[in-house]
């Protein structure tokens, strides 16, 4: 176990005995109500945990952000906060946890949520914390601060996709050291890189997301993001995204449902905060709702042929230039 991530573990520790409102809220989780879907072999866990509407309703629009006080900005933690620093970024104790042992990961300095510039930051933490599942939400994917840089970990193990994806994957794409998998039929659909060189798994990172759709207002393609770090290589699992959330959340009838789909929801653990929710969720609904905000089979093929056109266009142009010489 890493010095870093003895640490964090401690810090956890001492934070469940002295932060009464972390220690309910972890307590609470003991007894919240699970619903367990096999969706054609996809298992989603469907948790009711009220706490969690600060999340799933929290206001994201550029005029309410600017209307609160950043919850993840150092002058606005409770007084009883610990935190493990980690290069600029401060490792906290999540007190509205979705699982035990849940951080967040926040920047320092109050700077937007965009994971171009801190991809590098993430692979670095995951290798430190190799116990732990770290993700990041985009600005308009679950982040419910997306004016405030951060990342989350998690357990390793405890979200579904964590271990179940490996039937759903197909070997696309080969460099040395680094391996692309599409990850298709599986309703959160993707690619996968795993590498034993950060560089590499960096750089097809990089290359992926040029390859996806931004829109015009934004920094960066929707995207949820988990990294692991185990035997030596990183494991990459980029889902993007192609809506925030489903029609239903804006319904003002019996269809109403208020899901804000983050990386939980997309890693197989989603997230009702309201008991008529938690009752009226079934597998028409569960794949309803990830059709709406993740690619389809068909949408992710063409995210992967953009990519190959790149790479073919990016060898020829060099091509071309050492031909010139």
């Amino acid at each position: 176990m890493s010095a870093l991530q003895q640490e964090v573990r401690e810090m956890l520790r001492q934070q469940l005995l002295t932060w009464d409102l972390a220690a309910a809220n972890h307590q609470a989780l003991e007894d919240v109500r699970i619903k367990e879907f096999d969706l054609s072999g996809i298992k989603i866990k469907v948790q009711f945990n009220p706490a969690r509407i600060v999340s799933s309703a929290a206001k994201v629009d550029s005029h309410s952000l600017k209307q609160r006080k950043c919850f993840l900005c150092p002058a606005h933690l409770p007084e009883n906060q610990l935190h493990v620093s980690f290069k600029e970024y401060w490792i906290l104790c999540n007190p509205y946890p979705i699982f035990r042992e849940h951080l967040t990961i926040p920047v320092v300095s109050h700077t937007p949520q965009e994971i171009r510039t801190r991809i590098n930051d993430l692979l670095l933490l995951a290798r430190e914390l190799p116990d732990f599942t770290l993700f990041y939400n985009g600005p308009r994917c679950g982040a419910s601060a997306p004016d405030h840089a951060h990342f989350q970990a998690v357990p390793f193990g405890i979200m579904p996709i964590d271990n179940d994806i490996r039937p759903f994957l197909h070997l696309a794409y080969q460099e040395e050291n680094c391996k692309l998998f599409l990850l298709t039929h599986y309703l959160r659909n993707g690619l996968v890189i795993e590498s034993d060189s950060e560089d590499q798994a960096i750089r097809l990172f990089h290359a992926i997301c040029q390859s996806a759709k931004t829109n015009p207002e934004e920094t960066e393609p929707m995207m949820n993001l988990f990294v692991h770090f185990q035997e030596s290589a990183w494991r990459l699992i980029l889902i993007p995204r192609k809506k925030h959330r489903p029609w239903q959340y804006e319904a003002h009838n019996e269809q109403h449902f208020l899901s804000s789909p983050g990386a939980a929801d997309i890693g197989g653990l989603f997230i009702t905060v309201r008991q008529e929710d938690f009752e009226r969720v079934n597998e028409n609904l569960l794949r309803n709702i990830f059709e709406q905000v993740c690619l389809s089979d068909n949408e992710t093929n063409e995210l992967f042929q953009k990519f190959v056109r790149s790479k073919k266009n990016h060898y020829l142009c060099k091509k071309k230039l050492s031909s010139s010489k």
